[in-house]
């Protein structure tokens, strides 16, 4: 569907719904994030250029988390990353990871969806742990820290 398509069927439904729907659904900026992403950007609005990667930083590494009853585990997506360009730390139940990539290929970017650069990313941990009890590994790409549970069992707790 095109987007004159896309507009007329907009136009027609228009008559069919009363009230603010259309204009709050218009107002939304995830509409405008929806339109990009199906039908494209706007050519009216359009600049031969390959977007900047913004806000990537905040969700970048992808990260999973597992906790079993007596460890917890954390992966981090570091494709193109070494370890000397790495920085781990962690205070209470925050883990900080920060790092830098150099570009692979230099010259004039066509399409880019991974990410390269710098980051920082503050992950917040299901149990408060020290940076001596955290091993660390990086490997093919994944990066996985692990730490023993210090809370594994629950402890009552008498009432005076």
């Amino acid at each position: 569907m095109d987007f004159e398509q896309l507009k007329q069927w907009m136009e027609l439904a228009q008559k069919y719904q009363s009230g603010d729907f259309w204009s709050s659904m218009m107002n939304q900026s995830s509409f405008g994030q929806f339109m990009n992403d199906t039908v494209g950007p706007d050519p009216s609005k359009s600049e031969n250029t390959v977007p900047p990667q913004q806000n990537q930083n905040k969700t970048f590494p992808k990260i999973d988390i597992y906790m079993t009853d007596t460890e917890v585990t954390v992966i981090a997506e570091l494709a193109g990353y070494e370890k000397e360009n790495i920085h781990i730390s962690v205070s209470g139940n925050k883990l900080l990871l920060k790092g830098t990539s150099t570009p692979v290929i230099f010259g004039h970017v066509v399409q880019q969806e991974r990410y390269e650069g710098q980051f920082q990313r503050i992950i917040e941990l299901p149990e408060p742990t020290y940076s001596n009890q955290i091993k660390a590994k990086l490997h093919n790409g994944l990066l996985t820290l692990s730490y023993k549970r210090k809370y594994f069992q629950e402890e009552r707790v008498p009432i005076d």
